[in-house]
């Protein structure tokens, strides 16, 4: 008896289908005997609910079967879209890359054909941007005609301006001590009133240009946005090098000079590409002429 209860309790759908089933083919049979009428068509009734109900449940699970695979090969194509449309955007932002980058080279290489002065292209492929760029290494070394002290410039937004000197070469690279460091002075005059004075940089970390020695009398004649050029007083630079805009006039009571902040020229955190300018020819007058007129 406890064996029975545990057979209806753990199965009691199976046994009540049976139970249905085989009540309906009871009826079924006392149908097909000499009487007929009331039991006969309760079996009929009852069998053909059952075939329903299996239908219905058997169609049920294959339909459900089918929506499950439906959906596995929906969110399989789904993943290969989504695969298919990161890789078109990488490869768009490659292009679009691979653009600005012939843009690039296409205005390094304008201007440097149309200076006169002997120029050697150079990649920059290393800088330390967490001392504001205290070093920039570049792909050229001895074996391309680098040497020491030999002025560096870069070209941006069509025009050139200074980005510092060769520090130290090797055989397939060099490093080059930009203007911001504070070992590098530069002479220098306001290009609009011809005032000289001594450019230097404001140190490690400080991306600030300091041009001092400049007489006091030339405050009426300086204004807030004046192109500041090498003046090629010296054996490094050449004349007329861009090297950056005037944006801060001071003075001190007891100084017969003024101190100008001015802000570069070049945008050191774009910078991709320079020029190595090599002496020997005839460029002691603002560079040809075409450095230090671009505005």
């Amino acid at each position: 008896m406890r064996r029975f209860r545990e057979l209806i309790h753990n199965h009691g759908t199976g046994v009540s289908l049976t139970t249905l089933l085989l009540s309906a083919t009871l009826m079924l049979v006392f149908q097909s005997g000499p009487t007929r009428g009331g039991f006969g068509e309760l079996g009929l009734s009852i069998v053909g609910v059952a075939q329903q109900s299996t239908a219905w449940v058997v169609g049920g699970i294959s339909s459900t079967i089918g929506s499950v695979s439906e959906l596995g090969n929906l969110r399989s194509d789904y993943e290969v879209l989504l695969e298919q449309l990161l890789e078109y955007e990488a490869a768009q932002q490659d292009l679009a890359e691979l653009r600005q980058e012939l843009q690039s080279l296409r205005e390094l290489l304008g201007f440097s054909e149309q200076l006169e002065t002997r120029n050697i292209p150079a990649r920059v492929i290393g800088k330390d941007p967490g001392n504001f760029f205290s070093t920039i290494s570049i792909n050229k070394g001895r074996r391309d005609g680098m040497q020491v002290d030999l002025p560096v410039i870069a070209v941006q937004d069509n025009g050139e301006g200074l980005v510092g000197r060769i520090a130290r070469v090797g055989a397939t690279s060099s490093i080059v001590r930009p203007i911001f460091d504070s070992a590098s002075f530069v002479a220098a005059r306001l290009q609009s009133s011809r005032h000289e004075g001594l450019v230097s940089g404001g140190g490690i970390g400080n991306n600030v240009l300091l041009m001092r020695y400049v007489p006091e009398g030339a405050r009426g004649e300086i204004s807030y946005g004046d192109v500041v050029v090498t003046s090629g007083m010296s054996e490094i630079f050449p004349s007329g090098i861009r090297i950056g805009r005037v944006r801060s006039i001071s003075s001190q009571p007891y100084e017969t000079s003024l101190e100008l902040e001015l802000g570069a020229v070049v945008d050191f955190s774009r910078l991709e590409y320079v020029l190595v300018i090599v002496p020997g020819s005839d460029d002691s007058s603002e560079m040809n002429s075409r450095i230090g007129n671009s505005q």
